[in-house]
């Protein structure tokens, strides 16, 4: 954003608190015009009642400005419903930047205790790295960014090209915003998005296709000229009969042209929803690889948004039944509700498989807007260097996107190659998990293409593996030691089959004693120097940190220190390199009335 997002946001209100003034006006307004027209079509007919030409005239007349008033009225109620959710979502907004995100979907429903790291990460749940992203405006859009945070790219190329869209899109914050407010005039459930995917993977059935398409042309042209006679002043027979042949074939078909009803006016408002937002792409120009590239995919070799829009119409047309007069006569000479049922399977016939392709291209937009508009909220997050050779993640500045700036501590970070172990010490509430979150968080989001919470980055993509919070599981009857050493098994046996990994361990063998703990987390340490991996592990046990004398190119201690003054305990969460000299948890139960400040003898 070329100015800063509080000020766009803030610009943004107030036009749109201006356009929803404008706009309660002219409805206001034209409901007024409509009570007039409509007492006018009497009122005038009987002023008039003595010139019966004139009274009619003037009668429909007023009709007819009624007709236009209330079609001006539908589209201004639209305008007014728009408005107003463009101004929720500025709000929503207004409050993400003061960190007030709780309001947005949580992504509970993805939340996996068992996933290598997103449970330790806090990517799904209230408070959730995904609630903190997530702004699509698409039921699938929101499935596919939540697929990226945990299955993100490895893939450098694919990570830049993802970069240069980010950046781009961050850059257009109103054809965001727009994009958004379309998206979310209509907001759909799973069961409608299932259905309208399981749509376009099936031909739908019509029977006697080819008497359709001749009938469809042939039965109205020969009842028009059955009129013929009739104008001349002959017999009506002739005209009846073709009225009644075609009766009889949509009575013949009437199955058909309800199942057609009911499937596709299901779906129009949803259909409608999707043609908006492929219009916004078609008409946008794209610099970037992967926007262009979604772009060509719905513009090529007919624009997406003129199918679509020729689907809706017919659409429209089917809905003329509804009104019963104007579906009497259109069905009596034009064959009509058999005409849009064959126009509809034709339209399926020819679109479906395309359909299924436009879909996904919105959906990919619809994450990558929410990742731009997560790069436009905080500018001065960066985005981060992707290397392809050996093993390096080095950062500046590295705090976590999620903590407020005014009580993020920042750290400067750097490992370079394999077969690397750093242990953290630290005294309760120093900061160590925190710090394990920070790094896990921001290597997640360079390998989304995201801008990180550093001022500058290099990293390695690398498949992430954390342990914090492993839990027991009654169900299972397994015991919480029992779960943490099915999760360190099954990531040794990843390492030696040769997989590479970024490993973050907080505390391990929490379930044991302290001598089997010591020893155990030893014996861990030794095998994880030998394997293609990084490691960060936090621990309290100091004991841990004489690793580094036995494997002094492979394991360097770092900690995060406290001062404890009279009955002030000062922490700084500052990463510094060292053991740490203090722990706290004696000096807190004091200080709680756990234990008394003074034994006595």
């Amino acid at each position: 954003m070329e100015n800063s997002p509080e000020k766009f946001y803030r610009e943004q209100r107030q036009q749109a608190e201006k356009e929803q003034k404008r706009l309660t006006r002219l409805v206001r307004l034209v409901a007024l015009y409509r009570l007039t027209a409509f007492a006018a079509i009497f009122v005038l007919f009987w002023l008039l009642h003595r010139h019966l030409f004139w009274a009619t005239a003037a009668a429909v007349a007023s009709l007819a400005v009624l007709l236009l008033l209330v079609k001006w009225n539908v589209g201004l109620e639209k305008q007014l419903k728009r408005n107003l959710v463009l101004l929720q979502l500025i709000g929503d907004e207004q409050k993400a930047l003061q960190f007030e995100y709780l309001h947005f979907p949580d992504g509970r429903e993805f939340l996996d205790i068992n996933h290598p790291f997103s449970y330790d990460l806090d990517l799904f749940g209230e408070g959730s790295l995904f609630q903190f992203l997530n702004r699509t405006a698409t039921y699938s859009g929101g499935r596919l960014l939540a697929g990226w945070l945990l299955h993100p790219p490895l893939s450098g190329t694919e990570i830049r090209q993802r970069q240069e869209a980010v950046r781009e899109l961050s850059g257009m914050p109103g054809w965001m915003l727009n994009f958004r407010t379309e998206g979310n005039l209509l907001r759909e459930s799973a069961e409608e998005h299932r259905s309208l995917l399981a749509w376009t993977e099936n031909p739908l059935k019509l029977k006697q296709v080819g008497w359709l398409r001749i009938a469809g042309w042939l039965l109205p042209l020969l009842t028009f000229l059955s009129a013929i006679p009739l104008l001349l002043g002959g017999s009506h027979l002739l005209l009846l009969f073709f009225v009644l042949v075609q009766w009889g074939f949509l009575f013949s078909f009437k199955k058909e042209i309800a199942g057609f009803y009911r499937i596709f006016g299901e779906k129009s408002k949803l259909i409608e929803k999707y043609l908006s937002l492929l219009k916004i792409i078609e008409e946008s120009a794209f610099t970037s690889e992967m926007t262009g590239a979604l772009r060509q995919k719905i513009t090529r070799p007919e624009p997406a948004g003129v199918a679509v829009g020729k689907l809706l119409k017919w659409l429209a047309r089917f809905e003329y039944r509804q009104n019963i007069l104007v579906g009497l006569v259109l069905n009596s000479l034009f064959l009509w509700d058999l005409r849009c049922v064959f126009q509809l399977w034709k339209w399926h016939a020819q679109n479906r498989e395309k359909l299924a392709g436009w879909l996904e291209s919105v959906e990919t937009m619809d994450a990558l807007v929410s990742l731009a508009n997560f790069s436009g909220n905080y500018p001065a997050f960066s985005f981060p260097e992707p290397g392809d050779d050996d093993f390096i993640l080095e950062a500046v500045g590295m705090g976590h996107p999620l903590i407020r700036p005014e009580k993020r501590i920042n750290n400067d970070f750097s490992v370079q190659g394999w077969s690397k172990v750093l242990i953290v010490t630290g005294a309760n509430m120093a900061g160590k998990s925190t710090f394990l979150r920070t790094v896990g968080v921001n290597l997640l989001l360079a390998r989304l293409g995201a801008p990180v919470c550093a001022s500058a980055m290099k990293f390695t993509p690398v498949t992430l593996f954390t342990n914090m919070r492993t839990t027991d599981s009654l169900l299972k009857e397994e015991s919480y030691f029992f779960a943490e050493l099915k999760r360190l098994s099954g990531l040794l046996e990843r390492l030696r089959s040769g997989e590479k990994l970024m490993v973050i361990l907080d505390e391990m063998l929490k379930g044991t004693n302290s001598e089997d703990k010591l020893n155990g987390s030893r014996e861990l340490v030794r095998q994880l120097v030998q394997t293609a991996s990084v490691t960060i592990i936090a621990t309290h046990d100091l004991k841990l940190a004489d690793m580094e004398q036995q494997f002094p190119e492979n394991v360097r201690n770092y900690c995060f220190e406290i001062s404890l003054s009279g009955q002030q305990m000062v922490f700084d969460y500052q990463l510094k390199p060292g053991v740490t000299r203090t722990m706290n948890a004696t000096w807190l139960m004091r200080k709680m009335g756990i234990i008394p400040s003074q034994t006595t003898p």
